[in-house]
């Protein structure tokens, strides 16, 4: 019978033993695991259009313009998005984690493109807003609203184009 408990008493101190392995290792897990953000870095301000968010250990780059993210955009492996200027807040998810909550700022860019055909002249937006552009010819002048990636083919005259967001520089051409 004394050895039947100590058996008994044994066979429970390996289950236990067992146990604190196996949470140990779950509670390594859930550490070392931790999603990171690599890339764009805190506080940033960017100016390229194109650029791509780096990340280790995790599935998801979640992006607001709010720190709640009440209105977020989800982006897995070969995602694609534009994002307009402004501040973004951004975190990283795994299966059982989240990063830590960061933030970057898309700046902004305007760009209005004169290209030559043969026949007129090609006005181009190069820029990452949409812009509103005057034309003035002989005293008056007409607008139209030019978006991003947009062109607009112009006669070639003596006119002269004003492309401005509003709040922004303004880029001006002059066509004879």
């Amino acid at each position: 019978m004394n050895e039947k408990i100590k058996k008994i008493t044994l066979e429970k101190k390996i289950v236990i033993g067992e146990l604190i392995l196996v949470v140990g290792i779950l509670v390594y897990l859930f550490f070392s695991s931790t999603p990171t953000q690599i890339y764009p870095l805190q506080g940033m301000t960017i100016t390229e259009p194109d650029f791509v968010f780096e990340i280790e250990d995790g599935e998801q780059v979640v992006i607001s313009t709010n720190q709640n993210f009440d209105s977020e955009i989800v982006l897995t492996e070969g995602s694609d998005v534009t994002l307009a200027p402004g501040t973004y807040y951004w975190k990283v998810r795994s299966m059982i984690r989240e990063s830590d909550v960061r933030i970057f700022t898309i700046q902004s860019q305007t760009g209005l493109n004169l290209n030559e055909n043969k026949e007129n002249y090609e006005l181009e937006n190069s820029g990452n807003v949409d812009l509103n552009v005057s034309k003035k010819d002989k005293g008056f002048t007409t607008s139209f609203t030019l978006n991003i990636g947009e062109s607009e083919n112009l006669e070639k005259d003596n006119s002269t184009y004003e492309g401005e967001q509003k709040w922004k520089k303004k880029l001006i051409y002059w066509i004879t």
